[in-house]
């Protein structure tokens, strides 16, 4: 008889499988590992009961989590089992836990060793990733979070199980959380930011420095970004630039279409789908995808502040509002028009008066508001397209009325939400379609994404689970 695990693996990586692999080898045990398709399927002879004792002691302690992990089921099985060699690629991942081991314990050959390499996981370790990143105990806008001490975590920020898998996971994601620690709130001066554990030896060697020397964080500029979000369960790559998300196909010239299709395909939608792409590179898009082609059905046009603010003053509705507001935030206004390249973030920015103009300063904003269902905010389309001037204006009328900063940004994402949940539904009522993907970068905030959960749950929108959001 044999043990056997069916592992849900959403990634074609192979270096879980080598990690398997390398304790095969190591425990002595009768065993195989292979993979395929989303899965790994790996088979335990349970007649060498001394051999699977060692194999399940080395694997609690050596094999590392993954994001890409799914359910596993386990049964047993007659099969007969022709022993692997399974082996792998090598990939930009952090230290496995036996390299930490080797790397961190005085006794042993490799300690400090700032040369050491995986190969932990049945490769070959022939590349090399240079990494130049500079980290300092002082803070400078936009720098992420280096966790020193794994032990501090739950004092410095405030996070979920799910969050802390994540973080710890081999691939070593940077995720946004909360601070908790209030000398961090003071450093940085925000109440949200990105963190990472130590994702290679230059900020290993550089973690346990600071630990030793009583630092409790370093700050850094993420310049290697793997920008991973959790909601509701969901681990989703928004961005990637350590190359460990799915590679694209090339099933369009045209780069979001190209990664809707390519999702479609990935969640098994062989027939039809519709997408939303809301995107801050490529903007907010919906296309649909069935036996007669592929391509975009709706493209919302740019944002462009100088006409947006022309149209305002021309409209009988908003321009009486528009005075109210310059009487009452002279300095809001002139700073619109001094910049009317601003995007529409950056405009929102301004609008709430925040210290910086992107739209990570309004999805930080939005993140402070801790209550349930946000204001209505116009978000129309008229002929021409979608109406800037409705939705800016709304924000500005509630603006006027004192309504607190955090609930406006929060309320903009969820109007964003609303809007684009409206827009598939008539999509799916003009093409008789029930596949829906979801893509773009606009998805790190977690306001947004949580609104397109609930309000079309019944929908079953699809989030990748291999591919990146966005470029």
């Amino acid at each position: 008889m044999a043990i056997q695990q069916v592992i849900k693996y959403n990634s074609k990586n192979r270096y879980f499988t080598g990690f398997l692999q390398a304790l095969i080898d190591e425990s002595e045990i009768n065993a195989s590992v292979s993979q395929s398709e989303n899965e790994i399927l790996l088979l335990l002879d349970e007649s060498d009961a001394k051999a699977l004792e060692r194999f399940s002691a080395l694997s609690a302690k050596y094999l590392p989590h993954s994001i890409f992990l799914g359910d596993i089921k386990t049964l047993q099985t007659v099969q007969k089992i022709q022993k692997s060699a399974a082996i792998s690629p090598t990939y930009n991942i952090s230290l496995c836990p036996k390299c930490l081991e080797l790397l961190c314990d005085p006794a042993s050959e490799s300690y400090l060793d700032d040369t050491i390499k995986c190969t932990h996981y049945a490769n070959a370790a022939e590349k090399d990733f240079y990494d130049t990143t500079n980290f300092s105990p002082h803070y400078r806008e936009g720098d992420c979070v280096l966790i020193v001490d794994t032990k501090n975590i739950g004092s410095l920020f405030v996070m979920t199980e799910d969050e802390m898998r994540a973080l710890f996971s081999i691939e070593k994601p940077t995720l946004k959380v909360t601070i908790k620690d209030e000398t961090l709130k003071e450093v940085t001066g925000k109440k949200f930011i990105n963190i990472k554990s130590a994702y290679n030896v230059r900020s290993t060697l550089v973690a346990l420095n600071a630990k030793e020397s009583g630092v409790p964080y370093m700050f850094f500029e993420d310049v290697h970004d793997f920008k991973v979000i959790v909601v509701q369960k969901n681990i989703t790559i928004i961005k990637d630039t350590k190359e460990l998300s799915q590679k694209l196909e090339p099933l369009s010239e045209t780069p979001d279409l190209n990664r809707f299709l390519n999702i479609a395909k990935e969640a098994g939608f062989t027939k039809n789908s519709i997408g939303a792409s809301l995107s801050l590179e490529h903007g907010i898009s919906y296309m649909i995808t069935n036996e007669v082609g592929s391509k975009k059905v709706i493209t919302i046009e740019d944002f462009v502040l100088g006409e947006v603010l022309a149209d305002m003053k021309r409209s009988t509705t908003k321009h009486k509002m528009l005075l109210n507001f310059e009487k009452k935030y002279p300095q809001i206004i002139e700073e619109l028009r001094l910049h009317p390249e601003y995007s529409m973030f950056e405009a929102l920015s301004v609008i709430l008066e925040l210290n910086n103009r992107s739209f990570e300063a309004v999805s930080d904003k939005a993140l402070e508001f801790r209550g349930n269902g946000g204001l209505k905010i116009d978000t129309n389309f008229t002929e021409t397209g979608f109406d800037y001037v409705s939705f800016i204006g709304s924000l500005m009328s509630f603006k006027l009325a004192n309504t607190d900063d955090h609930y406006l940004a929060y309320s903009a994402f969820e109007a964003l939400g609303d809007m684009s949940v409206t827009t598939l539904n008539q999509l799916k009522t003009r093409f008789k379609c029930e596949n829906f993907v979801m893509m773009g970068s606009m998805f790190e905030n977690s306001i947004l994404y949580s609104r397109i959960l609930s309000k079309f749950a019944l929908s079953h929108p699809y989030f990748s689970k291999s591919f990146a959001l966005d470029d």
